[in-house]
């Protein structure tokens, strides 16, 4: 989420760890709709070294991926399992091509995969969503409450209830109550009082 603050400034309240694990999901969404690439090829298709060496490297970043992210992400990588299944049972591409009912069962899972990963993703964004939302709330009540019309308005209150207190508690004959007590305790204080009226 971005909020614009004073003179146009831009801040970004996010979890990085959060935005990190999203981020990498995406990823691996891409690693594996290009692995999906090589189990689309026609069964039977002649494979030349390249592609075979090319099928291996995405296997091998597929599953680095898929390890990086069952430790990072706070619930797992609830996939990890049936991703490495189905790593393990593609040995070679050209294996897999000369394997018809093997290979369908492989895209099979494949598609099963993919839509258990895109579940994660849209749980890991939906937390962005929520996160986003409290923030939006603690910024606009941070920005309230150090707003100086928000700190004139409760000087104000405080005052008329501070105000309101003393005067139900000073009332007229409790305040001549005191004030007789206080000349009997501090006679000196009194005293220039009455001969100040005396002299009038």
């Amino acid at each position: 989420m971005t909020v614009r603050g004073k003179g146009s400034k831009i801040f970004h309240m996010r979890d990085k760890k959060l935005e990190r694990n999203i981020e990498g999901v995406k990823q691996f969404i891409s690693m594996w709709q290009d692995f999906s690439a090589f189990l689309n090829l026609p069964p039977e298709t002649e494979v030349s070294e390249e592609e075979e060496k090319k099928f291996m490297e995405i296997k091998s970043a597929i599953a680095r991926k898929c390890q990086q992210l069952q430790e990072e992400i706070e619930e797992g990588f609830p996939v990890e399992g049936k991703i490495i299944d189905i790593l393990s049972q593609s040995p070679t591409l050209g294996s897999i091509l000369r394997q018809p009912m093997h290979l369908k069962k492989l895209q099979n899972d494949w598609h099963s995969a993919y839509i258990s990963i895109n579940k994660l993703l849209g749980s890991l964004e939906a937390k962005r969503e929520a996160l986003a939302k409290v923030s939006r709330v603690k910024m606009l009540f941070k920005k309230l409450l150090t707003s100086p019309l928000t700190s004139f308005i409760i000087m104000v209150l405080l005052t008329l209830f501070f105000y309101t207190i003393l005067a139900r508690l000073i009332t007229p004959e409790k305040a001549e109550v005191w004030k007789e007590k206080l000349k009997e305790k501090l006679p000196f204080l009194s005293q220039p009082v009455e001969e100040e009226l005396e002299e009038e």
